[in-house]
């Protein structure tokens, strides 16, 4: 059910990077086994949790209905990357203008970033969300795949609610 959801987002948010068409190397033959995938259908991705992660995800998500009104509020302090080259390609280059800024004596990039993905179903239940880049793929063909994501509460969106996501993506620079 998760990796369906994962796909379905996938469609969902592909308009959010639609133009962006880079060519990826899929570097999941590598011997180590690591690269953008783990096999044929499945990423491989770094927690931002993790002790050594260089990047920080924060994610607000505002649900509204189609009058406007306040349906829900989630947000999430915690998220996945894909930890290799492709990451930071989406973040200098897709995520706009940064600043430098230092928490707990730790320089970081900060990227500020709102999207607003549409509908397709009638109705649906989210609880992941992602920034995605899309493009051939060596080994896959076209493909779009999910370089940062984040899980917040399930929220419930149909095809008329307007769906906002501000994330904040930090960059460590140490």
């Amino acid at each position: 059910m998760k990796e369906f959801t994962i796909l379905l987002l996938g469609v969902i948010f592909v308009t959010l990077i639609a133009d962006s068409v880079q060519s990826i190397y899929a570097d999941h033959i590598l011997e180590d086994g690591k690269g953008i995938f783990k096999d044929q259908d499945h990423q491989n991705f770094a927690k931002t949790t993790d002790s050594n992660s260089k990047y920080q995800i924060h994610l607000q998500v505002e649900i509204r209905n189609a009058q406007g009104q306040l349906i829900s509020i989630a947000e999430t302090g915690h998220g996945s990357y894909i930890p290799e080259g492709i990451s930071d390609l989406l973040f200098y280059e897709k995520l706009g203008k940064k600043e430098i800024v230092t928490i707990d004596n730790i320089k970081y990039e900060k990227a500020q970033y709102v999207d607003s993905p549409m509908k397709e179903d009638e109705v649906d239940y989210v609880s992941i969300w992602a920034l995605m880049i899309c493009g051939e793929i060596y080994g896959h063909g076209h493909k779009c795949v999910s370089v940062f994501q984040a899980g917040t509460a399930v929220g419930l969106v149909t095809q008329t609610d307007v769906v906002t996501n501000q994330w904040t993506i930090l960059r460590d620079l140490d």
